[in-house]
């Protein structure tokens, strides 16, 4: 007897935001969500004080609409930055997205490199750009997916023995040569470094270790090395998950003391 799938728990785009809101500090040490809420305190209180005391002038209304405008700004602000980090993190895998391109088209998983391209609605569970759109949106969270889960299979399907061509949005389509095929589909990795998924080491910091040392560019001192793919990482995966140097210092030690022995290839 099949053993039973365990039930995921589906979130829509707001419930993505929300975590991000939740989740994200100001430099002032609070999260996005309290900052913002602050700001339609103040708001709200403008609209009181402007209720109560105006006398109707023209310069009491210019002042006020002028206060609006600039809350409104740093809202808007505000979700746009939070907008931009939820596509960052769907294209290096932390969530993961379903939808339909119409209405009666089968629900597929929206690829991570579509995510630059699209604009997202909350408000409709949408998400539209380039010729692209998708509706009825639901997402899952990679670390809530079971290792097992029959899922994944959905999500990071096996590799063709002939990938099909790939309709990736981008402007290297038009450019590319009649009757020349295009690059297979990425599949969404999921770097949340949890049991039974690729971590940050292993699909991203061992590759770039392995071609620093080819390049005979690897530091000599393991620590220096660590310091240093800790922060190649931050600068340009900051979705993934993040290694401090200490950790990887375990991590890379017999790798790294490999390829340090390895002839160097001219």
């Amino acid at each position: 007897m099949a053993r039973r799938a365990q039930p995921l728990r589906w979130r829509t785009l707001q419930e993505i935001a929300d975590i991000l809101l939740a989740t994200t500090t100001t430099p002032e040490g609070h999260t996005l969500a309290e900052a913002m809420e602050r700001i339609r305190r103040h708001r709200d209180r403008e609209t009181e004080i402007f209720t109560a005391t105006t006398d109707g002038s023209a310069k009491d209304r210019q002042t006020y609409d002028h206060n609006l405008a600039e809350f409104d700004r740093l809202l808007a602000s505000a979700m746009a930055s939070v907008q931009r980090a939820m596509k960052k993190d769907a294209e290096a895998g932390r969530w993961v997205a379903f939808g339909r391109r119409h209405h009666d088209a089968p629900e597929e998983v929206i690829p991570p490199y579509y995510w630059p391209f699209l604009d997202i609605d909350m408000e409709e569970d949408s998400a539209k750009g380039h010729d692209l759109l998708f509706r009825g949106i639901r997402c899952l969270l990679a670390e809530e997916i079971p290792a097992d889960h029959p899922i994944l299979e959905q999500i990071h399907p096996q590799a063709p023995d002939t990938p099909p061509a790939c309709d990736k949005p981008t402007s290297a389509d038009e450019n590319r040569p009649i009757g020349e095929a295009a690059p297979p589909p990425s599949p969404v990795t999921l770097y949340s470094g949890t049991q039974g998924r690729p971590s940050s080491v292993e699909t991203l910091i061992m590759p770039e270790l392995r071609r620093r040392a080819a390049a005979g560019i690897m530091e000599p001192s393991l620590a220096r090395e660590c310091r240093y793919l800790s922060e190649w990482l931050r600068s340009n995966h900051p979705a993934a998950h993040q290694i401090k140097p200490v950790s990887l210092e375990n991590s890379l030690r017999q790798l790294h003391r490999e390829l340090k022995s390895a002839p160097t290839k001219h």
